[in-house]
């Protein structure tokens, strides 16, 4: 059987800078991390949250990055509003976590502000020499926008606005349709590496058939396209339903397809001989049937039906579609340690619609693997990497295996026989996002 060729890189917009090493200083110096919380954080948007979190009225969630916190709410008037978590008295830390309350109360003197960030109520106000103007000691705001169902915040005035940030990312995300999907994971780990080292690894596929060989089985990484957006931003699409380009093509379908040939109802015997064909007929099957299972399907190309798109939002966020789910994660620095970071999971799924078939004149026969029951808001799940190690928690067995490695890298980093990194051409997505972060940090 003919075999696809390996596909182009396309740069929709190359850095502002030229290429330049990627030293481990960026990793392991507290100083360098110092000046990301100058330089960088205070200047992209960050993913901050999910709009289903902040829904209701004086819902809020916080939004922690480095020694910065933030306050995402739900004003009263529907509006979503986003303010520093520092009471405006003397400091203190406001909130952690999520919850929803008509008023946030300082709990060292009882400031009192709204979710908008008002100032409202400030005990003894008649002790403070002229009293004190609420509207000039609010809580100080941040902006913040809210796109496919996700909340991000932004510090700097003077940036862009959201969707013209993401750009051409936004476009290949968006008929996923991620606002209708349900939240059923979530899970924090902290790992032994700074944030960087974790975000390069979903960056490149070079390493995918080193520690993840499960990949070979149903994705073909070795013809993956490769897009550079603007503003540091990256992509990859990956053809699935299908085998690895440099494995000899099997006779018979693998233990993988096999169950993806059982949902679809489809006959793995028909496939004896002909294994490339699979993925064709794929989305062939699935834009078949998908009205009956629950699913639309109208906004997404047949390829889309097969394969796996993975977009890394710079700078420290990354998204995953498929046609009826989605992984999000987030890196996260420590606030005072570059050698360790937070590593942030939210897994998303499609759950089947009964109105879909009914709109296309079907029975509505949902497949059982495609049902799952839609709780409360899972809750957050937060553990260590030798939790993982372990055996006693698990966030899919591909990022598993990348945490057995990744606080090897960062110990690697701190070696003097270590100056910079030595990149392939599979790993042009990480030279692209360096490029970016050395231009916002001011480095070149």
């Amino acid at each position: 059987m003919q075999r696809v060729q390996a596909r182009p890189t396309v740069v929709h917009q190359a850095p502002p800078v030229p290429p330049g090493p990627i030293t481990a200083e960026r990793y392991v110096s507290p100083a360098w991390a110092a000046r990301e919380a100058t330089n960088l954080w205070p200047r992209a948007w960050l993913f901050a949250g999910l709009e289903g979190d902040v829904a209701e009225p004086g819902q809020y969630v916080t939004f922690d990055i480095g020694r910065e916190s933030v306050i995402v709410a739900r004003a009263d008037d529907g509006t979503l509003a986003a303010s520093y978590n520092s009471c405006q008295h003397r400091g203190m830390r406001l909130t952690n976590g999520q919850g929803c309350a008509k008023s946030i109360v300082c709990g060292y003197h009882g400031w009192t502000y709204r979710p908008d960030g008002r100032l409202v109520v400030v005990p003894d106000n008649d002790r403070f020499a002229g009293g004190v103007d609420r509207a000039r000691h609010s809580l100080q705001r941040v902006r913040v926008e809210a796109w496919g169902g996700l909340v991000f915040v932004c510090m700097d005035p003077d940036a862009a606005p959201l969707r013209s940030w993401l750009g051409g990312v936004a476009e290949r995300v968006e008929p996923y349709r991620l606002e209708d999907m349900v939240l059923v994971g979530d899970q924090t780990v902290r790992l032994e590496c700074n944030w960087k080292a974790v975000f390069d690894n979903f960056g490149e596929l070079y390493h995918v058939e080193h520690i993840h060989p499960q990949h070979a089985l149903l994705f073909d990484c070795p013809t993956a396209l490769i897009e550079l957006f603007a503003n540091g931003h990256t992509g990859v699409v990956i053809d699935g339903h299908t085998v690895n380009t440099r494995l000899p093509v099997p006779e018979e379908p693998n233990f993988f397809m096999r169950h993806q040939m059982k949902v679809l109802g489809i006959d793995p015997a028909a496939y004896n001989g002909r294994i490339l064909d699979f993925r064709r007929d794929v989305q062939k099957v699935r834009r078949e049937v998908a009205p009956g299972l629950g699913f639309d399907y109208d906004r997404l190309s047949d390829e889309r039906l097969s394969d796996i798109e993975q977009y890394n939002l710079f700078p420290n966020t990354m998204i995953t579609v498929q046609p009826d789910s989605a992984l999000l994660m987030r890196a996260r620095p420590h606030p005072t340690d570059p050698n360790v970071c937070f590593w942030d999971k939210l897994t998303f799924r499609m759950a089947p619609d009964a109105s879909v078939a009914e709109r296309a004149g079907l029975p509505y026969e949902p497949h059982p693997s495609t049902l799952f029951e839609q709780p409360s808001r899972p809750e957050h799940d937060e553990f260590d990497q030798e939790d993982i190690i372990a055996g006693r928690k698990t966030m899919t067995i591909t990022i598993d295996q990348d945490v057995h490695y990744i606080r090897d890298v960062q110990r690697g980093m701190h070696s003097r026989g270590f100056r910079a990194a030595r990149l392939c051409d599979d790993e042009v997505r990480v030279q692209h996002y360096h490029d970016w972060l050395d231009a916002v940090m001011g480095v070149r």
